[in-house]
């Protein structure tokens, strides 16, 4: 596995669209189930290199020798099965099917992107938009944005000092915490660039 640089996790939120499987999904994809989120790709004709989590909500009988149960009731599965990439040399991840369900496990998705440490990429793949994570260890993040392209930056954790450039509106050095500020800014064609000292997401149009 130590070959493998990105993998893909399905987890078992609203079943996906078909066009959004295909923008993520070819026949050389490595996809990892959270749990019964196995089952929904299966269904969808796509091929599980194993499914990871507690296992409380799949039949593990129609996986044979393709899961790997995880113990630990202080965080998700979710959380367990990127900590298992991580633990197997794998540090960037798209997850998809992660959109619909309870509030308290839409929340516990957002906290993962708190707890996991910044030596692994994470991309968040909704029917509409992907939300990256950017972490202080992972230094600057630099991405193109259409003209007119709404996007927006979130404080996960409190930062002291975010800066964004490349915007119709921009950040130079501010403090950000977990708040609306960062909402709906606007691309102008050209790259926009983002640092922080804490713990940011970048919302963008799919």
């Amino acid at each position: 596995m130590s070959n493998i640089k990105k993998v893909i996790l399905w987890c078992n939120g609203d079943t996906p669209s078909e066009e959004l499987v295909n923008s993520l999904i070819n026949q050389k994809s490595i996809v990892y189930g959270v749990d019964k989120g196995a089952d929904v790709a299966n269904s969808m004709g796509i091929t599980i290199q194993k499914v990871l989590g507690d296992l409380d909500s799949v039949d593990t009988s129609k996986w044979n020798n393709k899961s790997k149960k995880i113990y630990d009731q202080e965080i998700s599965d979710l959380g367990k099965s990127i900590r298992y990439l991580i633990e197997n040399k794998i540090y960037e991840v798209d997850i998809i099917g992660i959109d619909g369900g309870n509030p308290e496990h839409i929340l516990g998705i957002w906290g993962n992107l708190v707890e996991m440490p910044g030596n692994i990429k994470i991309k968040l793949h909704h029917e509409h938009r992907i939300t990256e994570r950017i972490h202080p260890d992972e230094g600057q993040l630099e991405i193109f944005i259409s003209d007119e392209e709404e996007f927006s930056i979130f404080a996960l954790t409190p930062c002291k000092n975010v800066h964004l450039t490349g915007s119709k509106w921009e950040i130079k050095g501010d403090k950000m915490e977990l708040s609306s500020r960062g909402l709906h800014n606007v691309g102008l064609g050209r790259n926009i660039k983002i640092i922080a000292d804490g713990i940011i997401v970048l919302i963008t149009e799919r």
